[in-house]
């Protein structure tokens, strides 16, 4: 629901409010022709703001209860910001329930847009090939899914209060998915799900937590691709992850 069609719900509840109390009043009258005491006339616009809550408020409130198939339906028809009226498909996340590893990266690209899957394009194929290098997958032991759920124009990063709208759905899905680990790919997505501002370099040193969760922090696939002097630092988070989590790890990477 949009903040304009929410105002037009409260204004006719409003009025329907106006209308009982003035028929509750004519009832009285004539019940009690002899004269009765008024009660003090209800604030009629707090009572249907109660009754019509915020659209985020509605949405948190049917998030608690949800499913992954649910917030996949909800992600689906959320209008939360303005990503959601440039988008052809949301993509909510994908991959295993009870996941050893949850990879959160910051949007959808282009690909991604296109086919409502995360991680589909080249820097999906290649951080396959960093999953398979531990003894992961993203269809097996893997949930991968983005801080907002639509497309930012032109892949920019998305803003403050794009991901404001959008975390709520992630932090569902965490709670649904109990992943053993996390592993933030990109500063954007660590800054947004952990709150930090620094450095990506300086975060990487730390193993982090989230609601409990250990969090890795590394490059974007698609930064890597860009930069391939950062596949040494990647393939020792990697090893970071596959500690904590007891993987194997294939020889002869990095």
């Amino acid at each position: 629901m949009t903040q304009n069609e929410t105002e037009r719900k409260r204004m006719a509840a409003e009025a329907v409010l106006e209308s009982a109390w003035s028929l509750f009043d004519e009832v009285g009258s004539y019940l009690s022709p002899s004269g009765t005491v008024k009660g003090d006339r209800p604030d009629f616009a707090a009572r249907a703001v109660e009754l019509i809550p915020e659209p985020r408020e509605q949405s948190d409130r049917a998030l608690q209860r949800a499913s992954l198939a649910q917030v996949e339906s909800m992600v689906a028809e959320c209008t939360l910001c303005q990503l959601a009226s440039g988008r052809t498909k949301s993509v909510c996340g994908e991959g295993a329930m009870n996941a050893r590893l949850m990879v959160i990266g910051e949007g959808p690209g282009a690909e991604e847009d296109r086919t409502g899957r995360p991680f589909v394009g080249k820097a999906g194929q290649y951080l396959d090939s960093w999953l398979s290098a531990i003894g992961l997958d993203r269809t097996l032991n893997t949930y991968i899914a983005n801080i907002v759920k639509c497309r930012p124009p032109e892949n920019r990063d998305p803003y403050p209060e794009e991901a404001q709208a959008c975390i709520p759905y992630l932090k569902r899905q965490i709670a649904l998915v109990k992943p053993d680990a996390i592993l933030c790919v990109g500063k954007v997505a660590a800054h947004f799900l952990l709150g930090r501002d620094d450095t990506l370099h300086a975060m990487r040193s730390t193993v982090h937590r989230f609601e409990g969760i250990p969090t890795i922090i590394t490059y974007h696939p698609a930064a890597v691709l860009r930069n391939l002097e950062l596949r040494a630092p990647v393939w020792e988070d990697l090893k970071r992850v596959a500690s904590l989590l007891s993987l194997p790890v294939a020889k002869g990477r990095g």
